[in-house]
């Protein structure tokens, strides 16, 4: 029994010293569709992001909403898990994809929107979760970029 007092001990001693810094979205860099069409959409995402951390964090588990000219279409959805380099500022790529929600109702609008302007807003707003090692952090996900169809 004091074999496992002291080994909860010196899990909660050691995890108390990670300091956690918040994760930082500086900036989009680019958006690419590759696919849009009635039932959704797929795109890459090149953002650059700040992780103050000396620590790898595995971004994972996300709950992202994607707007496209602010209006809610569904949930967006990484394709593949990113790792976020320690103590670094850097330009990660995300493949994401979203099956839209509001059915085809929705799509005239955005439609005429593209085939009018050839340009829409997309938006991604969300959390997401920061894992390294037995620590584990929802952090806040808010992206906006024009995209341009033409």
């Amino acid at each position: 029994m004091a074999n496992h007092l002291l080994a909860l001990l010196s899990i909660a001693l050691l995890t108390g010293c990670v300091r956690y810094s918040e994760v930082e979205i500086v900036g989009v860099q680019d958006v690419q569709v590759t696919r849009f069409d009635a039932t959704g959409l797929s795109a890459t995402v090149t953002v650059e992001v700040n992780n103050p951390n000396n620590y790898r964090i595995s971004v994972t588990d996300p709950d992202v909403d994607l707007y496209i000219n602010d209006v809610a279409m569904g949930k967006a959805t990484l394709d593949s898990m990113v790792t976020l380099d320690p103590a670094s500022t850097r330009t990660y790529v995300l493949p994401l994809h979203a099956a839209f929600t509001n059915g085809q109702a929705g799509m005239l609008p955005l439609l005429m929107t593209v085939a009018l302007t050839g340009s829409v807003k997309l938006g991604l707003k969300g959390t997401a979760v920061g894992k390294a090692g037995m620590l584990r952090k929802r952090f806040p996900v808010e992206v906006e970029q024009r995209v341009d169809f033409r």
